[in-house]
């Protein structure tokens, strides 16, 4: 009997992500009915106590973190409230890889494609943007396989990589609900400049390359999803998809 009330957890380099479904139904593709997160590096564990509900739930899992990982295994040990902890591996993913070391692969990238080749109309390939940490643009052919993708680093990675590599430039912190003009007045808002506009030209860039080299007759739809996607999608100047919690929604779909 398919699973229909659980719970996803998204186990990323800076966030452990948590997501509740009730009364899956895999051919609607259900979205989580609530969702929780903390840093991976400070575990909020009685705001995760306070979030989970009553009742005990199995919890399925994907990661690539793995001390992060290893302590949320050692909670679900503890905690009565999970009936179940399975820590998805490659093989157990319901979906084809065509690369030489499909073990490789970030798990959270082969979920989120779970979900795209879900959605996808059935003779069209699709390409998965993921905005986050690191921006990903993966491919999912028409024959639904996971056939590799570009990663990229996110803006806020961008900005630290910036402050940690030179001498004089800063670490800043940026509002990324304001669109900056690309001519900066000052370094600050010169960095603002480049690390916006700088991310929008390449994820469009990457999609229209990833696009090109999939070399089929239909053109690919295209599924926006993570953090940060609501800053770049708008500048996207192709038809695109946004779908919430893209990653938990393939998990999910992996748990039945």
């Amino acid at each position: 009997m398919p699973v229909e009330s659980f719970i996803t957890v998204d186990v990323g380099n800076t966030r452990v992500h948590f997501a509740r479904f009730e009364n899956f139904k895999a051919d609607e593709a259900t979205a989580p009915v609530s969702t929780f997160s903390y840093s991976a590096y400070s575990s909020d564990i009685q705001g995760l106590r306070d979030w989970l509900v009553e009742r005990p739930l199995p919890w399925f899992v994907v990661s690539v973190h793995r001390s992060a990982l290893a302590s949320l295994e050692a909670f679900s040990k503890i905690e009565p409230r999970v009936s179940g902890f399975t820590s998805f591996k490659h093989p157990q993913l319901p979906i084809s890889i065509t690369l030489e070391s499909p073990e490789k692969i970030g798990l959270d990238r082969l979920a989120a494609a779970i979900a795209a080749n879900h959605l996808r109309e059935k003779d069209r390939p699709a390409i998965v943007v993921d905005a986050g940490t690191a921006i990903t643009v993966d491919a999912v052919s028409a024959e639904g396989a996971f056939v590799g993708g570009a990663i990229l680093p996110g803006m806020r990675t961008s900005a630290r990589a910036l402050a940690e590599q030179t001498d004089a430039l800063p670490q800043i912190t940026f509002d990324l609900e304001v669109q900056p003009t690309a001519i900066g007045k000052n370094t600050l808002e010169a960095m603002h400049s480049g690390l916006f506009w700088g991310s929008v030209g390449a994820v469009r860039e990457a999609i229209r390359r990833v696009s090109a080299e999939l070399g089929t007759d239909k053109s690919p739809q295209i599924f926006f999803s993570g953090g940060d996607v609501k800053y770049l999608a708008p500048w996207m100047d192709m038809p695109i998809e946004t779908v919430d919690h893209l990653v938990h929604r393939g998990v999910a779909l992996a748990a039945q």
